[in-house]
């Protein structure tokens, strides 16, 4: 948390969201702690971008069990088939794979 000042933003995501923002509902689903997460956010200046933020104190099992991005879909009150994720690490491109919700590994953006 001490470190949030050097968190950089990855501009492609950025971009996707800033396109989508007003379009459709959008959450972040993190396996991080809500204080770091809202923390970065907030850093940001992406808060109030987002519908719903879910985090590991939301679920009670972590990626890559489906459940956190289940549980965003909920609150978005949209179905997992017209969900998509972007992801930066494998076992969250098989949370997303296990929850039926299409996905981008950002990786290879």
């Amino acid at each position: 948390v001490g470190m949030i000042h050097e968190v950089r933003p990855i501009e492609k995501v950025v971009s996707i969201a800033r396109q989508s923002r007003g379009e459709r509902p959008m959450a972040v689903a993190s396996g991080g702690q809500r204080k770091v997460v809202e923390l970065t956010l907030g850093h940001l200046g992406l808060r109030d971008w987002f519908g719903a933020i879910v985090t590991a104190e939301d679920t009670t099992r972590g990626k890559p069990e489906p459940d956190v991005f289940l549980e965003a879909a909920r609150r978005l009150a949209v179905a997992p088939s017209h969900c998509v994720v972007y992801e930066d690490t494998d076992l969250g491109i098989e949370a997303a794979r296990r929850a039926g919700m299409r996905f981008v590994d950002i990786r290879k953006l």
